[in-house]
C-alpha cells in the first residue's frame, strides 16, 4: 500500500465515524455499512478486478453460498 492508500483509509474512517455513548462512556464508533460501501467504491477505483462479493464474504458482511 502506498501513502495515498493510507491517507484514503484514514479519511474513510474519519468520514464514517462518530462519537457515541456506549454504556455511559463516549466511544468512537464506525458506521460499518456505509464504511464498507465507501471502501468498496475506493477499491473498485483502484483495481478494476476488485471482487466486491468476495470481499464482502471475507468481511463476514455476506455469507458465502
Amino acid at each position: 500500500m502506498t501513502r495515498k492508500h493510507f491517507i484514503k483509509l484514514a479519511q474513510l474512517i474519519k468520514d464514517n465515524g462518530r462519537v457515541a455513548n456506549v454504556r455511559n462512556n463516549p466511544m468512537f464508533v464506525i458506521e460499518t455499512g456505509k464504511f464498507i460501501n465507501d471502501l468498496c467504491d475506493f477499491l473498485k477505483q483502484e483495481n478494476p478486478n476488485f471482487d466486491e462479493v468476495k470481499f464482502r464474504e471475507a468481511t463476514g458482511q455476506i455469507l458465502a453460498m
